[in-house]
């Protein structure tokens, strides 16, 4: 008998909209009812920590990666609108990473202005209600002009067709050079997942040619514009499977209460397929 999962992915922007205002977005990670949900920019510090958060409202567990420390703003405000105007070409007011290169001087300048300013770490997690068997993770090689460490977090989740391997990224841009990320990622999962069944989700920073192209053997489970929230034109956030898994439906979530948009697959786990094809 097949295995039925809801898998989503979300890049929940650590809670803050580009002014630095606290927003619902744990309301809508845990709404996506997700047996495996895969997390970008969680956030947690002395007194938050969202993935444990969506973890413990939603039944399960989590496993998380950190990708690079800084602050976090909560007191910000501005007008009614997700962020300023040009916000996406010169940064917003809710989040100032420096752990990787120091701050520019209009960043440091927002940053000493900013309300409720709180240090802590920015990463990745995976969230499931599946038991986890086993986990790894790796750090792609560091690209000059990121403001991050680039970990890729795998597990190995038990279900009733058999072990199940899901794998959480947030890539790089490309015009920082994430080709050649995507092609050590795409290296490092063929000895991870080993002909397993895999699920991979995560904001990869690329368009889903590109994707498609990085990962042979890999399918897209989902399609459809995920950035910005308020006007998507483009499709950064993916779900991809392999192996013996179908798509038995998904769709992207009209939610703006990050720049992203989440994406859910409904996907179907085949035991006996998984033999014919071994």
């Amino acid at each position: 008998m097949p295995t039925r999962l809801r898998v989503a992915t979300y890049n929940v922007h650590a809670g803050v909209d580009g002014w630095g205002r606290a927003t619902d977005v744990v309301d809508v990670a845990v709404g996506l009812d997700a047996d495996v949900l895969f997390l970008q920019e969680s956030w947690r510090d002395d007194t938050v920590d969202l993935a444990a958060e969506i973890a413990a409202r939603s039944g399960g567990t989590h496993l998380a990666a950190t990708l690079a420390e800084g602050w976090r703003a909560t007191g910000g405000t501005g007008p009614p609108r997700w962020q300023h105007r040009f916000g996406l070409l010169v940064g917003g007011h809710g989040l100032f990473l420096d752990s990787v290169h120091p701050l520019h001087p209009p960043a440091a300048a927002r940053l000493a202005a900013a309300h409720g300013a709180t240090r802590g770490s920015w990463g990745t997690a995976i969230v499931t209600r599946l038991p986890v068997t086993d986990a790894a993770s790796v750090t792609l090689t560091q690209l000059p002009r990121d403001l991050a460490r680039r970990v890729v977090t795998a597990a190995t989740l038990e279900t009733s067709a058999g072990p199940l391997e899901v794998v959480c990224v947030h890539a790089a841009h490309l015009r920082d050079g994430s080709r050649t990320q995507l092609a050590e990622l795409a290296r490092w999962l063929e000895h991870r997942v080993a002909g397993r069944p895999g699920v991979l989700g995560g904001d990869l920073n690329c368009w889903g040619p590109v994707a498609r192209r990085a990962l042979p053997g890999w399918r897209q489970a989902v399609r459809g514009r995920t950035w910005p929230a308020w006007r998507p034109h483009s499709q950064v956030d993916h779900v991809f499977v392999r192996g013996a898994i179908s798509v038995g439906g998904g769709r992207v979530v009209d939610a703006r209460a990050s720049d992203h948009r989440p994406v859910v697959a409904e996907l179907e786990l085949d035991r006996e397929l998984d033999r014919e094809q071994r």
